[in-house]
């Protein structure tokens, strides 16, 4: 089954959109020091074996794109990077525990800590460094507030952390990251459903699964430009973009892939 779907949300040139601010500023040749590639721990897939794995994810309902619950709205704040870091680690803990079971998060407890200013932007290796060491606060929900002693709204760069924010946030942790290299890797890695977090444009985004398009493949990504921006995909009304294969190639160069997250309700 190949997908069909509005052709002006394939590729977006991100910097021509009014929502669009600098966000990703991930820098070309990053060496992603001390952290292992995604084909050193998960068995490779070979590239002739996609199509039918593709079209058995399809008839099982699709694939990582049923396991986003929320799209995020960065706002005019140049968060993407947290936005994206904190809709893999949802999808993560979707993955891992059940849709039912997933935690709201809020990118702009991330952002704060990785970004200088509002507009700033950040690093996609600072927003994964900063999610294994301290982790990430719950959004700021009334469900949210009831069970968790700490909270932070989606987005306000100003707003202050609350006093011994850590003590929640490490119930947050990323547990397990891996650095993709090629694109033999990110195929892997979308077919086994683990998001993947890549800067492109000035932004950053996060892959969530691989589909076909004629003789091609495309991969969706839910975008932090809130619901009225992009496609239906999986449970969402809206907020979905989809890159073709060649930009997923030049993505791949700074990429990371989540692969565990720690169970917060341990």
């Amino acid at each position: 089954m190949s997908l069909d779907f509005d052709p002006k949300f394939l590729d977006v040139d991100f910097t021509k959109d009014p929502r669009f601010v600098l966000g990703d500023l991930t820098p070309p040749g990053e060496t992603f020091a001390g952290v292992r590639e995604y084909g050193d721990t998960f068995p490779v897939i070979p590239e002739s074996e996609w199509p039918s794995l593709i079209e058995a994810q399809e008839a099982e309902g699709g694939g990582a794109e049923r396991l986003v619950t929320m799209i995020f709205d960065q706002g005019n704040e140049g968060s993407c990077v947290a936005n994206a870091c904190a809709q893999a680690h949802q999808i993560m803990q979707a993955r891992q525990f059940g849709k039912e079971n997933v935690v709201k998060l809020s990118a702009m407890s991330l952002y704060k800590r990785i970004g200088r200013s509002a507009q700033s932007g950040a690093m996609v290796s600072d927003g994964m460094e900063e999610l294994e060491t301290r982790g990430i606060l719950p959004l700021d929900t009334p469900e949210n507030r009831e069970r968790f002693s700490h909270v932070h709204p989606a987005r306000g760069f100003g707003t202050a952390l609350p006093s011994l924010w850590t003590t929640t946030a490490e119930r947050f942790l990323l547990f397990e990251r891996h650095v993709i290299r090629n694109t033999a890797q990110m195929g892997t890695a979308l077919l086994n459903q683990h998001p993947v977090v890549v800067g492109r444009k000035g932004h950053s985004i996060c892959y969530v699964a691989m589909k076909r398009k004629g003789s091609s493949y495309v991969v969706p990504y839910p975008n932090s430009w809130d619901y009225d921006w992009g496609i239906p995909m999986g449970d969402m009304e809206g907020g979905f973009g989809v890159d073709s294969w060649g930009n997923v190639q030049s993505s791949s160069q700074w990429a990371f892939a989540i692969t565990q997250v720690r169970d917060w309700r341990i």
